[in-house]
């Protein structure tokens, strides 16, 4: 599938369950409670693959000259926090995350943060009962910092990285109660970085865009009030 063709499929994804909204309050409930939740979620072991950043190439600007390092990033636990809406099969969430990862280039290692601000519809089946599974697909806004991963002639700063990415993840939730949840599933990422920023603050484009993919177990916990 091309990258336009995901990027539309997740999108029409999350205005559908935006204009179905109204149509859903109009069923009849399921088991859990429709309405606002706040969650904490965990990834475990969460790295970018190193199809672009594996430790070994930069990335040189056409027009100055400057170079931006490409480390491979250390695997580490992520933290995720979220707020979303439910109308019973679905589920509208915003949310952030950040990790901060130990970094390799060559022979050298450094610091590098991830960070991204997510919209995710998530999908409930079995409503009726404690136990439903899940599905979630949506868009991501990721940036990428590398401490000191920029070098203009003598100058030495942050790489920081941005793009766009897709968000997909299967897996179940139980409820324990009808306001508490808890699920478990697996997240898969595609994120493209298209914009690189260094030593000059000025933005280049990058192109081709640098593809990373991530996947990690995921557990999530939340209330609805």
């Amino acid at each position: 599938m091309r990258v336009t063709s995901v990027s539309r499929f997740a999108l029409a994804c999350l205005l559908l369950a935006v204009t179905a909204t109204p149509a859903l309050g109009q069923m009849r409930g399921g088991y859990a409670r429709e309405g606002m939740y706040v969650g904490v979620a965990g990834m475990f072991d969460f790295t970018l693959d190193g199809v672009t950043f594996d430790g070994r190439t930069f990335y040189e600007a056409e027009t100055t000259q400057e170079l931006f390092i490409l480390p491979a990033l250390d695997k580490q636990n992520l933290v995720r926090y979220v707020v979303g809406f439910r109308m019973r099969p679905a589920a509208l969430e915003f949310s952030y995350d950040r990790t901060r990862h130990d970094g390799t280039f060559l022979d050298t290692t450094g610091k590098a943060v991830v960070n991204s601000v997510n919209v995710d519809v998530r999908f409930f089946g079995l409503t009726s009962g404690r136990i439903q599974p899940h599905g979630v697909v949506g868009l991501a806004l990721p940036w990428l910092t590398v401490e000191d991963g920029s070098f203009l002639d003598l100058d030495q700063d942050d790489a920081r990285f941005r793009g766009q990415g897709i968000n997909l993840e299967a897996g179940v939730t139980v409820f324990p109660h009808p306001r508490i949840g808890v699920s478990a599933g697996y997240a898969y990422r595609i994120c493209w970085f298209n914009r690189v920023r260094g030593v000059g603050d000025e933005p280049y484009r990058l192109d081709p865009r640098f593809r990373e993919t991530s996947g990690s177990a995921v557990v999530m916990g939340f209330f609805t009030f």
